[in-house]
């Protein structure tokens, strides 16, 4: 196969630039793009795939030149085959690699997934690709698949349009996470939208990737939780924020046999909150060659559901009164430690002047052989338990 050039480079590359420009905004574009880069290399292959560490295979966002592939059959065998896919992962991002150079041609040649998918196909068995970005958990790369025996002029023809490419694709799949964070529930809008509880579903990095009413307006007091301008789910507990970061990673990455659901509590002054953080499977085949949304939808996501409840604290301070003789302002002003704050905000919160909380924060010293704020909470905790 030769690498015949359809249009000039340079004038190739600005065409190009204004379809990803387009393509930041509708998403749906990235097969345009795809499209134009077959122009300039009219037998190749093209392909955006979209790799996210939670999914048993690699996903194309957009391509063109495969419409003689069956990809049910890629999907149910060969894409968990393909050997390409692990050497991605160790490439640099933003540098025009050409696929023997990731892959020597005679390991390539040994694998089932040569053989019996790539070698049938034809005029598929080298490509020249890009890593456009990665983070921890997923990334992207544009490939064009061609005839090994014109592989080095397709790919001299591909690399200035890929190094020239590769970062106003890498900024607009930035604007696709903000487009498609808007458009798109990965659970269903019809599920989220009818949930009565707060429920949020989260990566498995505590990214907010949807979230109910219910939950936006939780988040909106900013007290017991709040969504960061990166994504992230922040809870107004410390320990709770831990806990809950293992239980969204442990259901992220499940596998068969491990537990399936995780349950994290805490409390917030009169409120105690329960958040249920289930695993939930996405069908990413829905989402081939659709875009760039699976890029940003992993293989398994958490739904976490939030319950609210009143917390009846007459028993701990019952408790705390009969263990140290404490009065029931004393024992009030006790069991507000757990809660935080500082002295001068347990006064207002409990609407006395703050030298009366002081005397009987004093006095519960005395009665309970502390000195310090943090020995009297380790024995408000040992009575009472923790918030959650």
């Amino acid at each position: 196969m030769g690498a015949q050039v359809s249009d000039s480079i340079a004038q190739a590359i600005s065409r190009l630039g204004e379809l990803v420009d387009a393509a930041a905004i509708a998403p749906e574009h990235w097969q345009a793009v795809c499209r134009g880069i077959q122009d300039v290399l009219p037998d190749g292959r093209v392909l955006m795939q979209g790799y996210d560490a939670s999914a048993p295979y690699a996903m194309p966002l957009a391509g063109v030149g495969w419409e003689d592939v069956n990809f049910d059959v890629y999907f149910g065998h060969y894409a968990a085959l393909n050997p390409w896919t692990p050497a991605w992962t160790d490439l640099p991002v933003l540098r025009s690699t050409l696929s023997d150079t990731v892959l020597p041609r005679r390991i390539l040649e040994r694998t089932e997934f040569y053989n019996d998918w790539i070698k049938p196909m034809g005029g598929a068995d080298s490509a020249s690709g890009i890593k456009i970005v990665q983070d921890r958990s997923r990334m992207a790369t544009l490939c064009v698949h061609y005839d090994r025996r014109g592989a080095e002029k397709s790919h001299d023809a591909l690399v200035p349009l890929f190094q020239a490419l590769a970062p106003k694709m890498r900024r607009a799949l930035d604007c696709n996470r903000a487009v498609l964070r808007n458009t798109r529930s990965p659970l269903g809008d019809s599920l989220m939208r009818n949930l009565i509880d707060p429920a949020l579903v989260l990566d498995g990095d505590c990214r907010v990737l949807d979230l109910n009413t219910a939950a936006q307006e939780l988040s909106g007091g900013g007290r017991s939780l709040r969504v960061t301008a990166g994504d992230r789910l922040v809870l107004g507990d410390a320990q709770a924020q831990a806990k809950l970061a293992l239980a969204v990673a442990a259901v992220c990455s499940r596998r068969p046999g491990s537990i399936g659901r995780h349950d994290v509590s805490f409390r917030q002054g009169p409120e105690r909150l329960s958040l249920s953080v289930l695993p939930v499977t996405q069908n990413l085949r829905e989402y081939a060659f659709g875009g760039s949304a699976s890029l940003f939808i992993p293989g398994t996501i958490a739904l976490v559901i939030i319950r609210r409840e009143l917390v009846d604290s007459s028993i701990e301070l019952d408790a705390l009164r009969r263990r140290f003789d404490l009065s029931p302002q004393e024992a009030r002003i006790a069991l507000a430690l757990r809660d935080g704050g500082t002295v001068a905000e347990i006064a207002v919160h409990l609407g006395i002047a703050y030298e009366t909380a002081r005397v009987h924060l004093k006095s519960a010293f005395a009665k309970t052989d502390t000195h310090r704020q943090r020995e009297l909470l380790a024995l408000v905790l040992d009575t009472t338990g923790p918030r959650g």
